[in-house]
């Protein structure tokens, strides 16, 4: 549900411009923040209703292979992603330190979550390394590419506004009822497919 515009000498690239809310909402002219914050209004009473009915011990009847599918769902996407962004840099300096960069987080992340199912290092270290080991190494990755000569090579950055400020020049406070009273309702089943997610995400994996 992401939507991203990357700006680079001139051209306009929108490698997550098949978010599928956007591309479905797009054609109707609705105003697709105001829809975006309906959907979340209906996850946040879904998950409500979860949370009262203590649907966690649901998972006592869910065996762990759909847990493990989910879970390849998810860094295959990511994967997908990465590449798609890779794919619009132009054959240059950029292009092969952000390759470089998306290989070495990858291995990293990786490595830690080897080793903390391993049984090198004490129980302590290893738990840290698989929990912690992933936002470490993209915290470190971020500031590896500003190192030595990688300093001087231009690297693509989205486009921000000044600080304090929303990007897209819109207002603070996201007009929820600038909407077609159908598009409020229209909205329930992308909160239904989101509390799912969320769900599953935060309980299964």
């Amino acid at each position: 549900m992401l939507y991203i515009t990357i700006t680079h000498r001139g051209s306009t690239y929108q490698p997550f411009s098949h978010s599928t809310v956007y591309d479905i909402m797009k054609p109707t002219g609705t105003n697709y923040i105001a829809f975006m914050g309906w959907i979340g209004i209906w996850s946040l009473i879904f998950h409500w209703i979860l949370a009262i009915t203590n649907s966690c011990n649901w998972l006592r009847y869910v065996s762990r292979f759909p847990c493990d599918i989910f879970g390849f769902y998810v860094a295959c996407i990511y994967l997908q992603k990465g590449i798609q962004v890779l794919e619009i840099f132009p054959q240059d300096g950029p292009l092969y330190l952000s390759v470089m960069v998306a290989l070495l987080v990858f291995m990293l992340a990786y490595t830690c979550g080897v080793l903390g199912t391993s049984t090198l290092f004490t129980h302590p270290i290893r738990v840290f390394l698989k929990d912690y080991g992933t936002p470490l190494t993209v915290i470190f990755m971020t500031g590896f590419v500003h190192f030595g000569r990688m300093n001087n090579v231009e690297l693509e950055k989205l486009p921000t506004s000044t600080s304090f400020e929303p990007t897209s020049g819109r207002q603070w406070l996201v007009d929820l009822w600038n909407i077609p009273v159908g598009d409020v309702f229209l909205a329930i089943p992308f909160g239904i497919l989101l509390t799912i997610l969320f769900w599953f995400d935060h309980n299964g994996m």
